[in-house]
């Protein structure tokens, strides 16, 4: 978000405090069981990131079981990789912006000296660093809904496109989204410190106006990336995971095998609904329906599929990272 010049220092401070408010979600949130025995409509009521999009996609619709620790994994490796140096250093900005608000210019003068000093500790650790994370947020969409409710509303989407109603279409398809957002902010070593530097001489020139448009357009640079997980493939893969000593095992009982196969049926409602939403490509779709089948296949022959799971955590990181092909980095 770019704050214009224009706007008072005190406004921009009042503003930009929302945007840095490091928000953690708790555990039970991120990392649900993945229960084959859970009641939907527990699952469905607990909590408020579940969302239904109008008409066909809330109907019929049953809640899959939420992935297991490897979300979890993702974001905590994330969040260890916030550089403490440089969070006070943009907090020290903040301070500076702040104080410049209240015409106290040796204040500010000082905090950008403080912020300039982490800034040099950063670099001096990693001097090849280019990005350093400062926050972590997690959003979370998860439709709850069938394959079949999703291709209907795609359909009358595309019909809607057809007809020119463009804000039809975008209504229908608004919510049709499965995944964990994870963005992580952080500060471009390559020009942030130096406008930090350029701010603090302007202040010593007596054009705390001009300081603070630099320190703005600073903070306006930061560097958001974001990684889209797709809960229908975590939830497919968590799926086969618990499947996969069952169909190992050539000696399992009746009551095992029905569990397996419904766990391999499970998980190919999940991949059915990572196709309909649009999540990664048809080629690594097609790969992943050719594993499952052959899984399926040794299960409904009371064989042991062992040898036949080894792929498929190389086969889900493809699928993953190719639903993550379109997404750039942002400033701002």
């Amino acid at each position: 978000m770019f704050l214009s010049p224009h706007r008072s220092p005190a406004a921009a401070v009042t503003a930009r405090r929302h945007r840095f408010t490091i928000l953690a979600l708790g555990a039970s949130l991120l990392l649900a069981g993945c229960g084959g025995d859970a009641n939907p409509s527990d699952q469905a009521a607990a909590g408020d990131t579940a969302t239904a999009p109008a008409d066909a996609a809330n109907t019929n619709a049953t809640a899959a079981p939420a992935p297991g620790g490897d979300l979890g994994e993702q974001l905590a490796a994330k969040r260890k990789t916030l550089v403490a140096e440089a969070i006070s250093a943009l907090q020290e900005t903040e301070a500076a912006l702040a104080l410049l608000a209240g015409n106290d210019k040796p204040g500010a003068v000082e905090a950008l000296a403080r912020a300039t000093g982490k800034l040099d500790i950063v670099l001096a650790a990693d001097p090849k660093l280019a990005l350093a994370p400062i926050d972590v947020r997690v959003a979370i969409h998860d439709v709850v809904t069938t394959p079949d409710a999703v291709k209907a509303l795609r359909t009358r989407a595309e019909a809607a496109l057809d007809d020119g109603r463009l804000q039809d279409a975008r209504h229908l398809i608004a919510d049709l989204a499965s995944e964990h957002v994870i963005d992580v902010t952080s500060l471009p070593l390559a020009t942030y410190p130096a406008a930090i530097k350029q701010a603090a001489a302007l202040l010593h020139d007596d054009k705390p106006g001009e300081a603070v448009v630099v320190l703005e357009t600073a903070l306006s640079t930061l560097i958001v990336e974001q990684t889209v997980i797709p809960l229908p493939l975590a939830r497919a893969e968590a799926l086969l995971a618990r499947a996969q000593p069952l169909s190992e095992n050539p000696q399992r009982s009746a009551e095992e095998q029905g569990t397996l196969q419904r766990l391999l049926a499970d998980a190919r409602i999940q991949l059915d609904l990572a196709r309909a939403l649009g999540y990664t490509t048809k080629a690594d779709l097609d790969a992943l329906y050719d594993a499952l089948k052959a899984i399926e296949d040794k299960a409904d022959a009371k064989e042991s599929g062992k040898g036949l799971f080894d792929r498929l955590g190389e086969l889900f990181g493809t699928a993953n990272r190719n639903s993550n092909a379109s997404q750039n980095p942002k400033v701002g």
